[in-house]
């Protein structure tokens, strides 16, 4: 018995392999977009832990901003690099370093071909100058798009829990342990002249 195709069955044939071969296309496109992607967390979590920030500058969008856990607003990544740099800086710094671990919640969900949001997490490690180390969970969401075959960091934003937040609770034990110094070497500062304004008088005193 002799089998026929017909021009039907023919068109259906070749749509059938054109669809396999266009999903299989794609779906290795979105492979690459979600390795560079990775790539691209790696990066940025290497620029926060080793303050070298020109590792990420090539993969920020002209429009970046980024919201850091204690509600600030940067647009520029000078901003932010001052700004991350102050933490370890000053005559009594707050902290030695921050220790970050961002890690996705799942894979990047694309809004579009261009465009792809994908949130996270981050156990993050604080080692204060004087009352520790101190580990605070944090969320992350992050916009990113992909211009010129690039994808580029769009938007940032941090957040932490305010009612259990081991870090916020060590800064102000850091600040009050600063406040105390800063009474007592006053209370200290105090005495010295008073003993010496007295010293004087006294001297005076004896002259007169």
């Amino acid at each position: 018995m002799q089998s026929f195709i017909t021009p039907t069955g023919l068109l259906g044939l070749f749509l059938a392999l054109t669809f396999i071969a266009t999903d299989s296309a794609l779906a290795e496109e979105r492979q690459a977009d979600h390795d560079a992607l990775r790539a691209m967390l790696s990066t940025a979590t290497e620029a926060l832990n080793s303050q070298n920030f020109d590792l990420v500058q090539p993969l920020l969008h002209e429009n970046f901003t980024i919201i850091t856990v204690d509600n600030q607003k940067f647009t520029t990544l000078d901003e932010f690099r001052t700004y991350w740099n102050g933490l370890f800086t000053g005559d009594i710094p707050l902290l030695q370093r921050i220790e970050v671990n961002a890690v996705t919640d799942d894979l990047t969900t694309f809004l579009d071909e261009s465009t792809g949001v994908v949130h996270g997490t981050s156990l993050d490690t604080y080692h204060f100058s004087d009352v520790g180390v101190r580990e605070m969970p944090t969320r992350w969401t992050a916009v990113v798009q992909k211009a010129d075959g690039e994808w580029k960091l769009v938007k940032v934003h941090f957040s932490a829990n305010l009612l259990d937040n081991p870090v916020l609770d060590a800064a102000k034990a850091s600040t009050m342990k600063l406040a105390g110094l800063a009474l007592l070497g006053g209370i200290f500062l105090g005495a010295v002249i008073v003993y010496l304004i007295k010293r004087r008088n006294g001297a005076h005193a004896a002259h007169a």
